[in-house]
Parts: C-alpha cells; sequence; structure tokens
C-alpha cells in the first residue's frame, strides 16, 4: 500500500466495502470495523505529522546549537529537547497503537471469535494460529515476529508502564539509551518462545525512519494480502 493519504484511505475503506458484500451481515460488527478502520487511519495520521515534525526538529546544526545552550527556537514553549523528545515519543506511541489495533481489526473482518471484545484477541501465538488456513498467514506471522515491531512495542511499553527511555544529543544525531524488549521466536511449526533482547544505544531518528520507511509499508502489506484473501473468498462464494 502507497503511504499517499489518498491510497492509504482508499485500501482501509475496502475492509468495510468487502464486508459488506457477505451474506448474514453483523450490522454491529460492520459498524466497529467501521470504526476501527477509520481509527487506524487516523494513528497513520498522527505518526506522519509527528514523524516528519521530528525531522525537522532534529536537523544537525539545531542538534549542535541545543548540545551547546539548550536553545528554544522561534515560535516554540518548550525548549528544542522537549520538542524532539514528545515527537519520538508520541509518533512511536501511535505507531503501537495502531498496529496493537490490528487483530482487533482482523477478528471482525474475518468473523473469526463472536466476541470481538475479547481480551484474547491481540498479538499472540495462539490469535494467529486461527488464520492458519489463510493464504495471508504467512504474512501475519512473519509480522508479529518482526524484530522493529517488536522494539516498538517494547519502547512503547516502557514508556507506558515505567518510565521514559532518555534520548542523548550526540551533536549529529540523537541516541536512545538502551532498553529490553520481547521477541518472539517460532521454535517449531506454531510454537514459539518469547526471548529477552536489548536494543542497544540505537540512533533514534534512524530508528524512526527504518519504522516509517520500511514497518509502516510492511503493514500495509499486511493489510493488502488480508483484502485479497477475502476478494478471492467472495469470488469463490459465487
Amino acid at each position: 500500500m502507497s503511504m499517499e493519504n489518498e491510497n492509504i484511505q482508499l485500501e482501509i475503506d475496502q475492509f468495510v466495502e468487502l464486508k459488506k458484500k457477505e451474506l448474514n451481515l453483523n450490522s454491529d460488527d460492520l459498524v466497529k470495523l467501521e470504526i476501527c478502520s477509520q481509527s487506524i487511519y487516523h494513528w497513520v495520521q498522527y505518526c506522519e505529522y509527528h514523524y516528519f515534525t521530528l525531522i525537522g526538529a532534529s536537523t544537525e546544526e539545531d542538534l549542535k546549537r541545543d548540545r551547546v545552550w539548550q536553545i528554544r527556537r522561534a515560535g516554540e514553549n518548550v525548549k528544542l529537547r522537549f520538542v524532539y523528545e514528545a515527537n519520538i515519543a508520541a509518533c512511536l506511541q501511535s505507531l503501537h497503537a495502531l498496529l496493537d489495533s490490528f487483530p482487533y481489526l482482523l477478528n471482525l473482518f474475518c468473523s473469526m471469535d463472536s466476541n470481538s471484545e475479547s481480551a484474547k484477541i491481540k498479538w499472540s501465538s495462539e490469535f494467529i494460529k486461527k488464520y492458519e488456513s489463510y493464504s495471508f498467514y504467512s504474512h501475519l506471522k512473519n509480522f508479529m515476529c518482526d524484530a522493529t515491531f517488536n522494539q516498538v512495542k517494547g519502547y512503547a511499553n516502557r514508556i507506558k508502564h515505567k518510565h521514559l527511555v532518555r534520548v542523548a544529543n550526540k551533536g549529529k544525531h540523537l541516541e536512545f539509551e538502551s532498553f529490553f524488549y520481547k521477541q518472539p521466536v517460532e521454535k517449531q511449526a506454531g510454537v514459539f518462545a518469547y526471548e529477552d533482547k536489548e536494543l542497544v544505544n540505537r540512533d533514534a531518528i534512524k530508528f524512526l525512519e527504518e519504522c516509517h520507511n520500511y514497518l509502516m509499508p510492511k503493514f500495509f502489506n499486511l493489510c493488502d494480502a488480508v483484502l485479497d484473501s477475502k476478494r478471492q473468498q467472495l469470488k469463490n462464494s459465487l
């Protein structure tokens, strides 16, 4: 899926449009699906806003000046450090919310669990196992095990439940202090274990670039695979 806003909106709308073509459609679930799909679109926009605001607030010139004088730029009511720290946190929290809402959307779209509010609808080996027979299963499993995705989860959970991950201004770049995250590893077919991993002194801007240029497009590719599966299912039912 393209990162162009119009294309993102069009593709996300397809979850609702394809669902409408099903027989015996549950109207309550359709409303929930529509709300969830639009929520995902909004989270994407929040990510875009905070990402590009961060890029504008972390030029090498500004970082060098901030390292020496702790500058506050014209038109801003806080020092530059709080501008780039806030946008890093907001971007990654928005991305985490976006990605963590996908199992909820997927369950509504595929009508897998009749209790759409179940706490079991989340990224887990038990959840994805339900989709083993679907053509998009490999995409789903691959995404759950993606290291960048799990690093985003680790970062967001740490700042939500424990403390901020500090960011060091190195003059030419920003650097995260090290933090731990859980990495799912498939030990044998369908059996996963979670290993403790540490992200050590990662360049913060490069990490967000990786999220923006790699992880988000990978998520959209997963969406495309799910939509293609539904299109084929509807075609076969004719």
